[in-house]
């Protein structure tokens, strides 16, 4: 991000900075109303920012929000080469089925058992979460678990929800998880290792609670399921979870292993990015199986990746023009000297802002706040504790609404795929009591460690 030298003072917000949030905006609104695909909406907030600094700029130069040269510094490549990296090493995992292999192993290991059957697909999904791109496992696991529902009698709903919730739990673990994890993590350049030990307990531990909280919710479903299947029906679920290309497979296991080793060794290496790690590991990996790279590359997101571009250039533009630094004061204000008040503030607020819109670009326009936050209060940046509370409420509060994050809006289509439409308010059903939950847990954990 910009250094805040080149911020205007406090209280001093002009026109320039107005415009710069009315972009933002847009581009907000577009995003968690549909109202445009997430990408042409931070796209077009990008080239809106170009074009007000180039032509109404040249006329009146307080209204260059951000140059280009200016854009290339703001945006975060590290978390761009991170997250391609990962979707290069998921494109030909996908391809072997492993995934679908491991649900179909756990359906049969269960025996019918509806409830073991549930806390399997969430354990997997949640585990997957973590070393994966969320959204990846929830295409990998959500469909074959649709069809085991559907064997056992269990509606879908009783495996597929849960299994979203897990996926932002989950994801928190790592700093390859969940979005609003990479990019916080690349912001303040955490090490893998680093960043597992202070997530990954608080995310075990909202994991368990998830599992209890879903017995809790569908206690009366998981009752009512049969116990004999159709065995055309195993069948079918069986050859469709068959591996495929296990030369394939082992190479990608063998290199994921070298890659998360490199992870935890990016310290030693003059703080190499996790992105260099990630990258490296998907060339390799790549020139080893020699895939037709064509379809390969068909399968990288690349409307994910131009997404982040497009919304780090909005929000540089809203922190050159000085408007984070405003909000930044507003927050520091109400926070006061305590680490402790800021820290839950920065989870909550967090939190709900994440359950109401989408968490990516709200994480992305709370980091210079949170830059801000942690330069003024007294331990903050021994203890890193406001930016571990904007993860954990960005993750967290991601579950409160089919809105809040990447993995809930795949799996609605994907259920609706199946012919089960999920309304608004029925994911808040399950989502909002979870969220406040696992925030609440959260909570604790920051007040008790930091």
């Amino acid at each position: 991000m910009l250094n805040q030298a080149i911020l205007y003072t406090e209280g001093d917000l002009g026109t320039a900075a107005f415009i710069a949030v009315g972009i933002f905006l847009f581009v907000f609104i577009a995003i968690s109303f549909h109202l445009l695909h997430e990408t042409a909406a931070a796209l077009l907030g990008a080239v809106t920012v170009f074009l007000v600094t180039y032509i109404w700029g040249t006329y009146n130069p307080a209204l260059r929000l951000l140059t280009f040269e200016d854009a290339m510094a703001v945006v975060d490549w590290n978390v761009i080469a991170l997250i391609m990296g990962m979707m290069i090493f998921m494109a030909l995992l996908a391809e072997t089925r492993v995934f679908k292999w491991l649900s179909f192993q756990m359906y049969k290991k269960a025996k019918g058992n509806a409830w073991l059957i549930v806390v399997a697909l969430i354990s997997l999904t949640g585990f997957a979460s973590a070393f994966l791109n969320d959204v990846t496992a929830i295409l990998l696991i959500a469909p074959l678990s649709i069809q085991i529902a559907l064997a056992i009698g269990l509606h879908p709903f009783a495996i597929v929800i849960p299994e979203i919730l897990a996926s932002n739990i989950g994801g928190a673990a790592t700093i390859i998880g969940d979005p609003p994890s990479t990019i916080v993590g690349s912001h303040i350049n955490l090490s893998f290792g680093e960043y597992l030990v202070n997530m990954a307990p608080i995310s075990i531990i909202c994991m368990i609670a998830l599992i209890g909280a879903t017995w809790l919710i569908y206690r009366k479903e998981f009752s009512k399921t049969k116990k004999e299947v159709s065995p055309a029906l195993i069948e079918q679920m069986e050859s469709e979870s068959q591996i495929t290309g296990h030369a394939t497979l082992k190479k990608a296991l063998l290199i994921a292993a070298l890659t998360m080793v490199g992870f935890f060794m990016t310290e030693k290496f003059s703080q190499m990015p996790v992105g260099v790690v990630a990258i490296s590991g998907a060339a390799i990996l790549i020139a080893w199986v020699r895939p037709d790279m064509s379809r390969t590359l068909r399968e990288v997101d690349w409307s994910t990746l131009l997404f982040f571009i497009g919304l780090f250039i909005v929000v540089g533009a809203m922190e050159k023009t000085g408007v984070i630094y405003w909000l930044a004061t507003r927050v520091a204000v109400l926070a006061g000297d305590s680490l402790h008040q800021a820290s839950l503030l920065t989870l909550w607020i967090s939190g709900i802002a994440s359950g109401i819109v989408a968490n990516i670009p709200f994480t992305v326009a709370a980091l210079p706040v949170a830059d801000y936050l942690t330069s003024i209060l007294p331990g903050a940046v021994e203890s890193k504790v406001i930016y571990w509370s904007l993860i954990l409420g960005a993750d967290f509060g991601g579950n409160a609404t089919y809105l809040g994050s990447a993995p809930n809006i795949v799996a609605v289509g994907l259920l609706a795929q199946a012919g089960y439409r999920l309304s608004f308010g029925r994911f808040m059903r399950d989502g909002v009591p979870v969220t406040v939950l696992t925030l609440i847990i959260a909570s604790v954990y920051l007040l008790l460690r930091y």
